[in-house]
């Protein structure tokens, strides 16, 4: 098991590859919890993973987030001398192989990461799409509370979902389902 262990959260996608979803489902707790983690290190930019059900289907249910610290330091990028804890983000790979695990563990899958953007529209930049992961789910934050979800394809072009935001466990009026399960 070793080296398999040490894979990037794309591979958590055997068996086939993801595509755009139509629609996020979280409920109100989970969102909550996702503003308070991303906002807390304001006015730098907070970020975390986003563990849930629903690749390779329509509909992606976010079920917990895994805040992570911002590991970006300017010494690491030559290339980028202009970045600052204010304008990027870094998930510890550390992190990202203990929410893996976890998420194993307790049946869900790592669906993307989330991060905010403390003075700037919550738009995927030219860097978030270019040094992301592709064919996973992009949340940002901004810092007027302001959240949307982006999915990256394979192209890593950006393209905008919908959220939909359940009260108390339930589904939203609008949707089919009956209940949803407990925020882990």
């Amino acid at each position: 098991m070793g080296s398999v262990e040490f894979l990037t959260h794309s591979a958590e996608r055997i068996g086939g590859e993801p595509f755009a979803p139509s629609l996020l489902g979280l409920d109100l707790q989970c969102l909550t919890v996702l503003e308070r983690s991303l906002l807390a290190v304001k006015p730098q930019e907070g970020c975390g993973l986003l563990l849930g059900t629903g690749l390779r289907t329509p509909r992606l249910r976010l079920v917990t987030l895994w805040p992570a610290c911002n590991a970006w330091k300017k010494s690491d990028w030559v290339n980028d001398a202009l970045g600052d804890l204010e304008t990027r983000f870094v998930l510890d790979p550390r992190e990202q192989i203990a929410a893996q695990r976890w998420a194993r563990v307790h049946g869900l899958e790592v669906l993307g990461v989330c991060h905010s953007h403390p003075k700037t529209a919550p738009e995927p930049s030219t860097r978030d799409c270019a040094w992301a992961e592709p064919n996973q789910l992009m949340l940002i934050l901004s810092g007027m509370r302001e959240l949307r979800a982006w999915w990256l394809g394979a192209d890593r072009h950006p393209l905008e979902i919908p959220i939909e935001v359940w009260e108390n466990h339930t589904y939203a009026a609008k949707s089919s389902h009956p209940k949803s399960e407990p925020v882990l």
